[in-house]
């Protein structure tokens, strides 16, 4: 249902939070291979999507090679695809710098497009996330083997123009469901129809009818774990660090 006080709300919150410097949009994407364990292991997929998107972050943040110093992230899970498939990825805001062990702020050598190397960045997510799920849980040897054979994509966008615009962006993803009311279109019949933009078309829009049963489970697929987090702050902009 609409949460567009609670995203209101959220942003108000945040706003006062934000530093005078750019920031880049990330998105830590798992490969469709490991969809496969997400009827059981649902809490353990999403925590190591978490907990290695931020280490990967956090380890290129201190490398003297691009940026010597502590930095942070707010992420926040995203489970489906415009047609309700699943599809786990991680909206991630990064401000372009961090703090040095002298308590000073020291800004990212990287003045272009990205904030560290996509395919570096690609290869040590894809083995952190396997170590942190290998921990918890047994992956079969054929997923094993599809995902490391994959490439898997870690998105960057270019900075922010201004400082304000990153929590009125990322606002956008915060209080979402997988499929909002006014993309439903009809209901009759056992049938459900909504529209949906074609990302290979240059967002064409679509529309897409279901029989009620498989809109159902498609939906209830991005119901999360109770309990579970799925907005998540780290480093310099974690709670404990903000002040």
């Amino acid at each position: 249902k609409c949460q567009a006080v609670q995203r209101e709300k959220w942003i108000t919150a945040r706003e006062a939070e934000q530093l005078p410097v750019p920031y880049y949009h990330m998105v830590f994407t798992l490969p469709a291979c490991i969809n496969e364990l997400l009827p059981r292991y649902a809490k353990q997929v999403y925590g190591s999507l978490f907990k290695a998107s931020w280490h990967t972050v956090q380890d290129f943040a201190k490398d003297p090679k691009y940026l010597s110093a502590k930095t942070g992230m707010v992420a926040i899970l995203h489970t489906w695809g415009q047609q309700l498939w699943l599809h786990p990825h991680l909206h991630c805001i990064v401000p372009g710098g961090g703090v040095t062990k002298e308590g000073k702020w020291k800004y990212s050598r990287q003045k272009g497009k990205y904030l560290f190397p996509k395919r570096a960045l690609s290869k040590v997510f894809r083995a952190k996330f396997m170590a942190y799920l290998r921990e918890q849980i047994t992956i079969p040897q054929q997923i094993a083997k599809q995902a490391f054979e994959k490439r898997w994509v870690v998105y960057a966008k270019r900075p922010f123009t201004q400082p304000e615009h990153v929590v009125e962006y990322l606002g956008r993803y915060t209080h979402k469901i997988a499929i909002s009311n006014h993309r439903i279109t009809a209901v009759n019949k056992g049938q459900v129809c909504f529209t949906y933009k074609d990302y290979r078309q240059a967002g064409k829009q679509k529309q897409c009818s279901l029989s009620g049963v498989e809109f159902l489970r498609r939906f209830s697929q991005h119901i999360l774990p109770a309990g579970f987090v799925r907005i998540r702050h780290y480093g310099i902009l974690a709670s404990k660090n903000k002040a």
